[in-house]
């Protein structure tokens, strides 16, 4: 075991990340343990006896450090938790819409209420009828919203698009490029309001 503080503190070192001043003690902690967390298995041999003195953190610190790091962990992967996250994840939806990130915006969507949200419900034994239909609304909520971003998606080789100017083109005779349509994207931002407002009501019921 003390080879591996050993090594943990060896590799931090190695790291050399500079701290502010004005850092907790807390922070410092936290900050070393994520540096070294990288390297934790791999106990380099020129670890020595000395560098966890230099290092200024004491062994009963650093197991606290170790023991509050792994309770935050346990507290995330957590169903409940995770289902806080993915609607979080979902809260940055409209910036994509914004940016026109087409692609992006149906992974996200997939990622959030797809088959992973399924698994999160059964893990937490969450499959009741209430939260399957909420489940059930989330994703008819959000299908306008995929289906559109998939109409908007450009792949390789596909015709879809031509004969369409590019962004910020605009023709100079009838016979140049057409100009893109443009759609009213408000319809998106209220399914996404609402789909955020659903999650909300999920996870009030699996609380």
């Amino acid at each position: 075991m003390n080879l591996v503080i050993v090594a943990l503190f060896a590799s931090a070192s190695a790291l050399n990340v500079p701290q502010k001043p004005t850092q907790s003690r807390r922070a410092a902690l936290q900050g070393a343990l994520s540096a070294a967390a990288v390297f934790a298995l791999r106990m380099p041999a020129e670890a020595r006896p000395s560098d966890l003195a230099m290092s200024g953190l004491s062994k009963e610190e650093l197991y606290a450090a170790v023991a509050e790091r792994k309770e935050a962990e346990r507290i995330a992967a957590l169903p409940i938790n995770k289902i806080k996250a993915s609607r979080e994840q979902l809260a940055g939806a409209p910036a994509l819409i914004e940016g026109g990130s087409w692609t992006e915006l149906r992974d996200l969507i997939m990622l959030t209420t797809g088959p992973k949200l399924t698994e999160i419900v059964k893990e937490g034994k969450f499959n009741n009828p209430k939260v399957r239909d909420l489940v059930i609304d989330l994703r008819k909520g959000l299908f306008s919203v995929d289906k559109f971003a998939y109409s908007q998606q450009s792949f390789p080789g596909a015709d879809v698009f031509a004969g369409y100017c590019a962004e910020g083109v605009v023709p100079r005779d009838a016979g140049g490029c057409k100009v893109k349509p443009v759609y009213d994207t408000k319809p998106l931002f209220s399914a996404v309001t609402a789909a955020l407002a659903t999650f909300d009501e999920l996870i009030v019921t699996c609380a």
